[in-house]
């Protein structure tokens, strides 16, 4: 007989035997002899309570599954004859849970926004993002094969590709009730495609329930070995813009080859930019993890801005700022990873404790709770867990602070379900539903004495393994032994309660209690005061301010009708001057401050960082500073966009940022740039000389005339639009008179070299920072038209500014050069009324014309001073009340007020102070109770000292550090 004949008998013979194969084959497959059978796949759940969906709860019910689908769910079920038959009294059935972010491969805490740099020797040897001057050598610009210019964009990465179930991992997650999961990548960016999987151990085929759910976002600013572009928090979200920008002109492009392939050169293919479509064009969700409260807000502008449909994984500080959370309408993804007491040595090692470790540790439980009484949907994750056995007692805790049962249980079923599109197959026990169950003994999940007892995924029963290691030795009787179930003594404290009960007390404030206005009349009448008005009028005595609606009415001697409710304010003795202004600060500005990877950032925004929360707003407020320019750092030739902002505490960061002030970006010349006293590892980027500073800034201008000219034609003309380019852009801007240069500058050849170069694009620079020999050239900076923004008497600190001099500013404004002096330093800023009275101490320029120095003249090059700088009618009311002449070295800012709002007051100050250092103590009380209660950690009795206590957030990383053009750990 032949093969072929032998191979038809043989079919024909088994289609005999098992005549209904065919028929059965899609209920279940049919295994060859020897094989064991599959198991039952019809199950009745009886008596148990079961728990349809948060808030709808049955009594001794019924569920019935049939091949992994639940058919019936109610009291009045008949149970089937073919039915296997498990007895569910005193249980109690929930719908399986579901973790939506599970990035199983990473063993990172979740995504903090701490800055840093690292540097190898393969810094930047590049073309594509990187710029040399010439064409890199190397052809593939980011990750091997096709994809995006920056390696850590791969969109095109798919989870799913590389999921493989493992027991280890999936067992504990089970454990505590998890029936589904999505995995997600872990890496990256813009890190690519999750997968929504049963949590069980079998063919990875068949426990794939929706292969891609999100596309995932970190804003996350370290990447790896290489110092390559981005390298800081503002240079991520530029990134993140700049990907979905040229996703959207990808598939424009592609449509318009399609149309015309004869006429037009072919687009690149870019599997990259195909990958993120669908996110782009909203059809896909995001899911973005941002890593610290601000960065939640300026994801959420992100997303609105770019079109996208997203999601938020929790950063855990959200209570910091609740008020940052009505706008967003996204669902939050909130682990619960709170941080734990550590075991300090000694009593007093508490004192080195700051109050804001000691906040976020007795806010966390509570933040999960916050998010709800915002109006935000959540999704309860193990996401950041070390112990993952830590999750329930963790959920517990945030039960005790206020989030319900039902909205718990809703964080870990309807919640997810909904979230990753899936709500008609998971989420609640339904007819039609697949068959995820999680079944829990005692009165339910969210007892802490209950025990997670199995969970059915797919229509089949995985078995929870108990701890039995603290139940009781028993005789052979099954009797107790007396030396290891002691009576119970009612008389030995219950440490576990009096645990429990302390832990639900929150002591820790809100941060922003206490901030913000301290007082805001409609009307403020300043009486008899000395006025220093930095305008026309000069120094007034005995004069008057009226203020009105935040505006300047009246200044001088004049007559007026009081209102009711105008506050009136005694001026004897006193003196007035215009809020301050630092034209040149670093102040408030989340992670790095240069984004210096590349030798031209200009498509990055400080507006993108802005720290609303530092304390230095309220340390410079004390001195009487209401305005700051907040300058990217001087590590290239052209740095990022600038964003000015008034000092308004309290307020979040759009709130701070200056309305209608003009744009600028921060350019910079010398030995920052060309990296002279960098390493020779750190010593690979174009350019390395003065010479090819200039170089470079008529390369990228050239490029950007380039560019405008192609935007203009296609206006003029139609067709494909350009791709949209954010460093050209903004160096067009600045070329089109809408975006003001201030550059960072020291010797005065590069100065001159600078503006001839400027002068050669019809461009004029707003400012020279720091301008050390500015007194050198001071007439042709004055013919340019450039104000020179000073140190008031910095010199010898590096080879390049052994020429400086402290006669520099009073020199310039002799030869007609606008000038003003700047802190460079969240120090300095707090005393710029002394650096302004050193130009009269060294240059002898009049005090009122010194006063404009940090006033009127910062004003007039931000192009800001219709608005601040002086008093006079009709400008913003920032003012300060001094104790004595401001120049005078012991003068005192008394109050300092913006827009008409006293956001600082000296007399209140002492206050402040010492209700903080209250709730400090009170903080340390609790944790050392706490702390006793526990055995000596924090967390329960099984908590482990995992360095989460120390974990310093974001917006208070450079408390207590100065910082300024290029800090130390930057270099």
């Amino acid at each position: 007989m032949t093969p072929e004949r032998f191979r038809f008998v043989s079919l024909l013979a088994l289609t005999c035997i098992f005549p209904f194969a065919t028929s059965i084959g899609d209920a279940q497959e049919i295994l060859p002899p020897g094989f064991r059978p599959q198991p039952v796949g019809v199950h009745a759940l009886v008596g148990g309570k079961v728990v349809v969906k948060p808030g709808e709860t049955l009594d001794g019910a019924i569920v019935v599954i049939r091949d992994g689908i639940i058919k019936a769910a109610g009291k009045d079920v008949s149970v089937p004859a073919d039915a296997r038959v498990w007895d569910m009294k005193g249980l109690t059935i929930y719908a399986g849970f579901i973790d939506a972010y599970l990035p199983l491969t990473a063993t990172n805490a979740p995504v903090s926004t701490t800055e840093t740099q690292p540097i190898t020797s393969e810094t930047l040897t590049a073309g594509g993002i990187n710029f040399f001057g010439a064409p890199g050598q190397r052809t593939d610009r980011g990750t091997p094969g096709p994809g995006y210019e920056i390696a850590r964009i791969t969109p095109e990465q798919r989870a799913v590709n590389q999921y493989s179930p493992r027991e280890r991992t999936l067992t504990p997650l089970r454990e505590l009730g998890f029936t589904a999961g999505v995995i997600a990548p872990a890496n990256g960016i813009v890190r690519g495609s999750s997968a929504l999987v049963a949590l069980v151990e079998d063919n990875p085929n068949r426990i794939i329930l929706k292969p891609d759910v999100f596309h995932h976002i970190a804003l996350e600013p370290q990447g790896g070995e290489e110092r390559a572009y981005p390298g800081s928090l503002m240079g991520v979200i530029t990134t993140v813009r700049q990907s979905f920008f040229d996703a959207h002109h990808y598939a424009l492009d592609l449509a318009d080859y399609a149309k015309r392939p004869t006429e037009r050169v072919r687009p690149e293919f870019n599997l990259s930019l195909e990958a993120l479509s669908p996110a782009a064009e909203g059809k896909m969700r995001v899911m973005i993890e941002p890593g610290s409260v601000l960065m939640v807000d300026r994801a959420a502008r992100v997303a609105t801005e770019l079109k996208l449909d997203f999601a938020i994984v929790s950063s855990g500080q959200e209570w910091r700022r609740p008020d940052l959370l009505k706008a967003i309408g996204a669902t939050f993804i909130v682990p619960v990873n709170f941080p734990t007491l550590p075991k300090l040595p000694g009593e007093d090692d508490w004192e080195q404790v700051s109050l804001d470790q000691l906040r976020a540790w007795d806010w966390a439980a509570e933040n999960p709770a916050l998010l709800r009484q915002q109006g935000r949907e959540i999704a309860l994750t193990t996401y950041g867990l070390g112990d993952k056995k830590s999750f329930r007692k963790n959920v517990k805790l945030s039960l005790d602070r206020g989030l319900s049962e039902d909205d718990a249980l809703a964080a870990l079923t309807t919640v997810p379900a909904e979230l990753c599109g899936v709500e008609k197959q998971l989420g609640t026990i339904e007819a039609g539903k697949i068959a995820n169950l999680t079944i829990v003994d005692g009165k339910g999940y969210f007892d802490p004495e209950a025990k997670v007892r199995e969970v059915w995924i797919d229509g089949k029963i995985y078995r929870v393994s108990t701890d039995d290691s603290k139940k009781p030795k028993t005789d052979a009787e099954g009797s107790a032994l007396k030396n290891e179930a002691p009576e119970p003594d009612e008389k030995r404290p219950d440490k576990k309660g009096e645990l429990r009960e302390a832990q639900k007390q929150r002591i820790a404030r809100s941060p922003i209690e206490g901030r913000g206005p301290i007082n805001n009349p409609p009307s403020v009448l300043i009486r008899n005061a000395t006025v220093w008005t930095s305008g026309d009028q000069g120094v007034l005595t005995n004069a008057q301010v009226l203020v009105h609606g935040g505006k300047i009415q009246q200044v001088g001697n004049f007559k007026v009708e009081l209102g009711p409710n105008t506050l009136v304010i005694d001026g004897e003795g006193k003196h007035v001057t215009a809020g301050l202004i630092d034209a040149h600060s670093h102040t408030a500005i989340l992670g790095a401050v240069n984004e210096s990877s590349l030798p031209s950032t200009a498509m990055v925004r400080i507006s993108d960082v802005v720290n609303s929360e530092t304390r230095n707003i309220y340390d410079q407020l004390a001195g009487g500073l209401t305005t700051a320019n907040l300058l990217h750092g001087s590590a290239n030739p052209i740095g990022g966009q600038n964003q000015i902002i008034k000092l308004r505490d309290g307020a979040s960061p759009e709130e701070l940022k200056f309305e209608g002030a003009p744009a600028g970006i921060k350019f910079a010349l010398g030995e920052n740039v060309k990296q002279s006293n960098a390493s020779e590892r750190n010593t690979t980027r174009f350019p390395q000389t003065r010479m090819g500073v200039r170089t470079f800034h008529a390369n990228r201008f050239t490029a950007a005339q380039q560019y405008l000219q192609h935007w203009e034609a296609f206006q003029k003309n139609g067709g494909s639009p350009p791709r949209r380019d954010l460093e050209l852009e903004t160096i067009g801007e600045i070329i089109q008179g809408k975006r003001w240069i201030h550059c960072h500058s020291y010797r005065q050849d590069e100065i001159l070299a600078f503006l001839r170069t400027m002068e050669a694009f019809n461009v004029k620079v707003g400012t020279l920072q720091h301008i050390l020999e500015g007194y050198k050239v001071a007439d042709e900076i004055a013919v340019h038209g450039a104000g020179a923004s000073c140190f008031a008497d910095w010199w010898a600190y590096k080879f390049e500014v052994y020429d400086a001099i402290p006669h520099a500013g009073s020199l310039m404004r002799d030869r007609g050069v606008l000038v003003s002096f700047n802190s460079d330093s969240s120090d300095l800023a707090r005393r710029l009324n002394t650096e302004a009275a050193k130009a009269v101490k060294f240059g002898g320029t009049p005090e009122i014309e010194a006063l404009k120095f940090v006033t009127i003249n910062p004003a007039k090059q931000l192009r800001i001073d219709s608005r601040v700088g002086s008093l006079e009618p009709g400008k913003d009311a920032d003012f300060v009340i001094w104790s004595k002449a401001p120049l005078d070295s012991t003068t005192s800012c008394l109050q300092t007020w913006i827009d008409g709002k006293k956001y600082f007051d000296r007399t209140q100050a002492g206050e402040r102070a010492a209700a903080l250092a209250k709730e400090r103590a009170e903080l340390i009380a609790k944790a050392r109770k706490i702390a006793k209660l526990a055995g000596g950690g924090g967390g329960g009795e099984a908590a482990k000292d995992d360095g989460s206590f120390f974990r310093v957030a974001l917006e208070h990383q450079y408390h207590g550090m100065d910082r300024h053009c290029l800090d130390e750990e930057e270099r």
